[in-house]
């Protein structure tokens, strides 16, 4: 009788692309790519679990300065038949109240304005779903994105579209585990969900057609004249081949 072969982990998930960080290492541009303005840093220091730290500005620090750090390369896209799962832990504490613009998820074109500024949320026109937070607001927010076409959730208490039926507050002192999943059932619509510490607050119906490749991606930018660090615990991204 023949011995049943035990496959290696990395074998049995041979059909799953993925990237995934848990920051314990320097960071090196090889593995994730940073865009700094005004002189913003993106490091790996000594911090329990290891911490990704996203810091908007340093030395003279402004309204609008920003962080980002993104996957290397394009490697995730919007396709039938293959299904797509985001997840990142992270944390922010407002420098000034409700200052900080934060964005989580996966996008393509990750620059300078991923986060357009004075609050002005995420870019007019990108493939992607992200998370994300504004000047002046204190909740999250959910936004999917083909070119300009694009459907925001604004997760408020009151909005009927927030699945959770309370305000889902964005940033304080504990980390939030924020989790996208792409999920289709045709080969031009999909349902996107948003989760945040397992819970499921946001589902978008989702026409994916023309999509382009994307990123992972989490960001910050000033609100303010008061710099912002955004903290990321880990952050990764599988798809289906």
């Amino acid at each position: 009788m023949g011995v049943l072969l035990d496959f290696p982990q990395a074998l049995a998930e041979r059909r799953q692309h993925a990237i995934f960080s848990d920051f314990t290492d320097d960071y090196v541009s090889t593995s994730w790519v940073s865009t700094l303005t005004d002189s913003g840093t993106a490091g790996v220091g000594d911090a329990a679990g290891g911490i990704m730290a996203l810091v908007a500005s340093d030395g003279t620090v402004a309204d609008n300065d920003e962080a980002y750090l993104e996957s290397p390369n394009e490697t995730f896209l919007f396709a039938n038949n293959k299904p797509l799962l985001f997840e990142a832990r992270i944390q922010f504490t407002e420098a000034n109240t409700d200052d900080a613009n934060i964005i989580v998820g996966m996008k393509d074109a990750v620059a300078a304005d991923t986060l357009l500024d004075n609050g002005g949320g995420p870019a007019a026109s990108y493939t992607g779903a992200v998370f994300f937070k504004v000047d002046g607001g204190t909740n999250w927010q959910f936004e999917t994105s083909i070119s300009g076409a694009q459907t925001t959730t604004d997760l408020t208490a009151a909005n009927a579209n927030n699945l959770s039926k309370v305000v889902q507050t964005a940033g304080g002192a504990s980390y939030q585990t924020l989790r996208i999943s792409f999920e289709p059932y045709s080969s031009t619509a999909a349902k996107v969900n948003g989760f945040i510490d397992g819970v499921h607050v946001v589902s978008h119906d989702f026409t994916y057609t023309s999509a382009t490749e994307m990123q992972l991606c989490a960001g910050v930018k000033n609100g303010g004249a008061n710099v912002e660090t955004l903290n990321i615990d880990y952050m990764g991204g599988w798809q289906l081949r």
